[in-house]
């Protein structure tokens, strides 16, 4: 009897999480252009303007979403194969999108 109400609470939460993840990343998206316009408005371009607006650090946010991504994958892999089941091999997809970020920052690093 309990688990209907389970199920249908885990997916309305999860469509929560997810509405509220959409809705928050569009206003910082929206945030962002506000201020590159700002920026532009001021007379400001160039490298000038990369810095000034924060764009200059992709590589060490690829570094971040490279890492945060084989750490999930990797403690997903080990608590699923810890409690058993073949669930721990979907641990390789996060943990592979990792490795490419990982690789983007360093390819990004090196001279042309």
């Amino acid at each position: 009897m309990h688990q209907p109400l389970v199920v249908c609470a885990g997916i309305l939460g999860l469509s929560l999480i997810l509405s509220v993840a959409i809705f928050v990343f569009g206003r910082l998206r929206i945030e962002q252009q506000r201020t590159l316009q700002r920026l532009v408005d001021r007379g400001i371009s160039g490298d000038e303007l990369v810095r000034s607006a924060g764009l200059a650090e992709r590589g060490a946010r690829d570094l971040r979403r490279g890492l945060l991504l084989i750490g999930i994958g990797l403690s997903w892999s080990t608590v699923t194969f810890l409690i058993g089941g073949r669930a721990w091999i979907l641990g390789v997809f996060p943990v592979t999108i990792g490795l490419v970020y990982v690789l983007f920052r360093v390819l990004d690093g090196r001279p042309r």
